[in-house]
């Protein structure tokens, strides 16, 4: 191996140095360590129990921030950048991100966080926009704030996740731009519908909004969010906080674990806010709340927990990945802690907090505005009249279900 010295660094602060191969873009060993406080959260978790930095835990870390290879547009990217692996372009720009501080760097190279950071500085957008969108989509996107000379130096080499995504900074603020692979395409409008249920509910969120992009070939529909965190902040995701025996646990031990963490971190609200989480996800029927798309939010400098992360990420609801005749707005499943599916009546035994009678009746009006979307993008899907009337009806059923559900708990005040 060929192997170079590097620094893993959380903003400007010295975490450790290792081995890595710039060919085979793995860590070759571990040398030093500085700040095992400022590490990945997972990485000091493991060094407090051990006392060391596992090789193979920091390589699969490292591997993480990276596109996967399954993503829907992998081999379009890889023709865009004319490389052989999506794995090849984690470390093309330092390795950062927009979830997190964390980069790496060569070890006698004189650079500081502050000159290349995706929050205070522009990057490239047309590349991996059209990449991801289709040829000519970049023109198509108003506000865009574009920098050409290095179509490497974008976040969008540490973005995970199937979905076709993409990291534009707009107007100057960054902006993710996702649309949809399931069966029907209509999950962008599932995002917007998910932010407004979590607006009344009162649970922090990521607000939605929707798009068309358009290209030489084809539009898109997409969500539009801004990042959730600030130049001083990292999302922590459940998977990480959660001990090594819970991620094969049931739904039950994992939220009890769960929940007893983030009360010893004194993160505000935790029970609430993670309950009004599995409410949204019962009304919804989400079958994608696994243990990467929610979390906490640090602060890298205090490395205090401030909150728990804004909800996202709610699109693969409604029975979207499924065929028609396997829709089931009444007894449908979610997933929960889990990998595998569970029926989402379960999540009713989690419920213990008050909801009141004005939010019911709030909730109850978004059946219509999901109507109104979609119709509104039924070209950009591949839903039928008949589809888009039972979806409307199904998020209705949805939202009786629920208020029985309430009901039944003795919870609405």
């Amino acid at each position: 191996m060929n192997s170079k010295k590097y620094i893993l660094l959380n903003q400007n602060i010295e975490v450790l140095d290792f081995g890595f191969d710039e060919e085979l873009n793995i860590i070759t060993e571990i040398y030093n360590i500085y700040n095992i406080d400022y590490a990945p959260y997972k990485l000091k978790c493991d060094y407090e129990q051990t006392s060391s930095i596992d090789r193979v835990l920091m390589n699969h870390w490292f591997s993480g921030r990276g596109i996967p290879v399954h993503r829907d547009n992998s081999k379009e990217i890889i023709e865009q950048f004319n490389i052989d692996s999506t794995k090849e372009l984690i470390n093309k720009h330092f390795a950062l991100s927009l979830s997190d501080q964390y980069w790496i760097k060569p070890y006698d190279l004189p650079i500081k966080w502050e000159d290349i950071n995706y929050f205070d500085n522009t990057y490239d957008a047309i590349n991996f926009a059209n990449a991801t969108f289709g040829e000519n989509a970049s023109s198509s996107i108003k506000g865009l704030t574009n920098e050409t000379s290095d179509k490497f130096k974008t976040p969008n080499n540490t973005t995970d996740g199937q979905l076709k995504k993409v990291w534009l900074k707009v107007n100057n603020k960054n902006c993710l731009f996702k649309a949809s692979g399931s069966l029907y395409n209509f999950e962008p409008i599932n995002e917007v519908i998910a932010s407004k249920i979590c607006k009344i509910l009162d649970v922090p969120y990521v607000p939605y909004s929707l798009d068309v992009i358009h290209s030489k070939r084809q539009d898109s529909l997409v969500s539009i969010c801004e990042c959730a965190i600030n130049k001083d902040e990292e999302i922590i995701t459940a998977y990480s906080i959660l001990p090594k025996e819970n991620l094969t646990a049931g739904s039950n031990d994992n939220y009890n674990t769960y929940l007893d963490i983030l009360n010893n971190h004194n993160v505000p609200n935790a029970e609430e806010y993670l309950q009004k989480m599995l409410m949204l996800d019962y009304i919804l029927l989400n079958e994608d709340r696994h243990l990467n798309n929610f979390g906490i939010i640090r602060n890298v400098k205090t490395l205090e927990w401030v909150s728990i992360c804004p909800i996202f990420d709610t699109g693969r609801s409604m029975n979207t990945t499924v065929t028609t005749s396997y829709w089931n707005f009444k007894l449908g499943e979610v997933k929960c802690f889990t990998s595998n599916l569970i029926p989402s009546e379960s999540l009713i035994d989690f419920f213990t907090i008050n909801i009141t009678s004005k939010q019911i009746e709030e909730l109850k009006k978004l059946s219509l505005e999901y109507s109104e979307l979609l119709q509104k993008y039924k070209q950009y899907t591949n839903l039928t009249d008949e589809q888009l009337k039972i979806l409307s009806d199904g998020l209705k059923e949805r939202f009786d279900c629920f208020e029985s559900a309430i009901k039944l708990k003795k919870l609405i005040i």
